[in-house]
């Protein structure tokens, strides 16, 4: 690390000089134009105006070691995760059917992920997705809109009794999963190429809580697949009318707070974050209200204990992201 001190030319203009081994390094001749880029943290960036992209993470995978499908597509999803935005699989000799439909399947598993070259022995996957055509907010407020559905109609369906509405929940599921790996492959590529993260419209810093947000959302949405699951098994019997009323009493409350963690992050409201937050105990009174009415034997009442677990479950996550809106908002 070199220091340099500031120093006036001009009566009006502050300079200062660049390190001469890393003028070297980058090329930089006399007249040639540097373009400077304010940080969210205060630095300075400063970058030649011929601004090129940093190079994107790659990672090869030798078929050869791998006779285990879904260890492929976990290996996969890892590299995705981890930033790469190309992947290659390659054997000496033909890959075997069930790997090619392996990486068909994750392909179609992820956000702008294509196959852009194949043959016998190999296969080249890339992004082709631009950061700046999903910023973290749109993901965020998709993965919003598609697990309160989920939620929704997991409760609809206890209500009505309508096996349509509750059966492929876990099919809506890998939808959010999909977004999900977005957000964390966007955010580990952003961590490390500076452009990206401009694209983004986000910082490093901000990166991390988008990640977390996430991860949060998609757990909210595991919860509601669980509430489709055990009112699959309820509305086969004869459920008291009654428990299902506050049931779904307490998953509209449960909402709200979802709804309003949302909010207050989209908005970066700390002081409706905080009323969030402290709202979630009229929720977990309400459940363990509901819980005392339920009767101890039979299982009926363990599912529909399950339904009311994954109904404050939610509320409690949710909160999480209130907390993380009043984390990011002190400086």
């Amino acid at each position: 690390m070199e220091k340099r001190r500031v120093q006036m030319t001009g009566g009006s203009s502050y300079i200062i000089t660049l390190p001469k081994d890393w003028v070297k390094r980058q090329g930089i001749k006399k007249n040639d134009l540097l373009t400077l880029i304010p940080q969210p943290d205060g630095s300075l960036l400063i970058a030649q105006e011929e601004w090129e992209e940093q190079s994107r993470k790659s990672v090869e995978i030798d078929a050869e070691t791998i006779d285990d499908s879904r260890l492929l597509f976990r290996i996969l999803v890892g590299a995705y995760i981890k930033g790469c935005s190309s992947m290659i699989i390659r054997a000496k000799r033909a890959l075997p059917p069930t790997l090619r439909e392996t990486v068909r399947n994750f392909v179609q598993s992820t956000v702008g992920l294509e196959i852009i070259e194949e043959d016998e022995k190999r296969i080249e996957v890339k992004d082709l997705l631009s950061p700046s055509e999903m910023p973290f907010d749109r993901t965020i407020k998709r993965m919003y809109m598609l697990v309160r559905k989920m939620h929704e109609d997991a409760i609809s369906g206890l209500m009505k009794g309508d096996r349509e509405l509750l059966e492929g929940m876990e099919k809506r599921d890998t939808e959010i999963d999909r977004l999900y790996w977005l957000i964390a492959h966007q955010y580990n590529s952003a961590l490390g190429n500076r452009k990206t993260s401009l694209k983004m419209g986000a910082s490093p810093e901000a990166g991390v809580y988008y990640f977390i947000i996430a991860k949060t959302i998609e757990r909210v949405g595991d919860h509601a697949v669980r509430i489709a699951e055990n009112s699959l098994r309820i509305i086969e019997g004869e459920p008291d009318k009654r428990i299902l009323r506050e049931i779904s009493k307490a998953s509209e409350i449960s909402l709200k707070i979802f709804t309003n963690s949302i909010d207050c992050w989209l908005r970066k409201d700390m002081m409706a974050a905080n009323e969030n937050i402290n709202s979630v105990e009229r929720l977990i009174a309400y459940c363990e209200d509901i819980g005392g009415m339920l009767r101890n034997d039979g299982k009926m009442a363990a599912y529909l204990g399950n339904i009311l677990e994954s109904i404050r479950r939610t509320g409690e996550y949710s909160t999480d992201i209130s907390e993380m809106a009043i984390n990011y908002l002190i400086k």
